[in-house]
């Protein structure tokens, strides 16, 4: 296995562990760790966008190209989401002694910029896919399959349990499947 298979599983993983504690709710009992938990994951979220975007190396150049920009779109709209709702919400959650009808705007205006998120990271999953699957036909079927069926999960659960958790873990597999069978680029090139 080579390195880049660990490194770009390490991100889904990492989030899949984080997603076991996040809160289901936010409220005064969970304020404190649900904006902690966004500081940290504002580090860990764009991980994914940085793994799409190492894989692509060797997709045909349109498909590279177009791939980068929906990660790219991905780890900007997700990472305002996290931003806004994940570390502002849980901030004034903190400084309200709970969640109310002030914070409201706050996941009215991350939710609106993390569903396009959402749907970016499946834009550049599928694009992934068939850029890996031009090179090595049906060995990137398992690894695209497993990828897309996270990215679908995503686009409605976030990280939260259990549904968010089994995006989180489908993206670590699949995109370290599709590592595994795909080329790696030659430094000379």
């Amino acid at each position: 296995m080579h390195i880049r298979t660990l490194l770009v599983a390490l991100p889904g993983l990492i989030l899949a562990a984080v997603g076991l504690t996040h809160p289901q709710y936010l409220d005064a009992s969970t304020a404190h760790h649900w904006r902690d938990m966004h500081i940290v994951l504002a580090f860990v979220f764009p991980l994914l966008a940085a793994a799409v975007w190492v894989l692509l190396d060797t997709s045909p150049p349109v498909v590279r190209w177009l791939g980068r920009v929906a990660a790219f779109g991905y780890a900007v709209l997700y990472g305002a989401l996290d931003t806004i709702a994940g570390v502002g919400g849980g901030a004034m959650a903190v400084a309200q002694n709970g969640r109310t009808p002030v914070i409201d705007p706050l996941f009215d205006i991350g939710n609106a910029l993390g569903t396009p998120g959402a749907w970016c990271f499946l834009v550049a999953s599928a694009l992934l896919f068939g850029g890996i699957a031009w090179r090595v036909r049906w060995k990137a079927v398992p690894g695209g399959v497993v990828l897309l069926f996270g990215a679908y999960l995503f686009l409605d659960s976030h990280i939260y349990w259990p549904k968010g958790v089994l995006a989180m873990a489908c993206f670590a597999v699949g995109l370290a499947a599709l590592s595994f069978v795909s080329p790696v680029r030659r430094a000379d090139r």
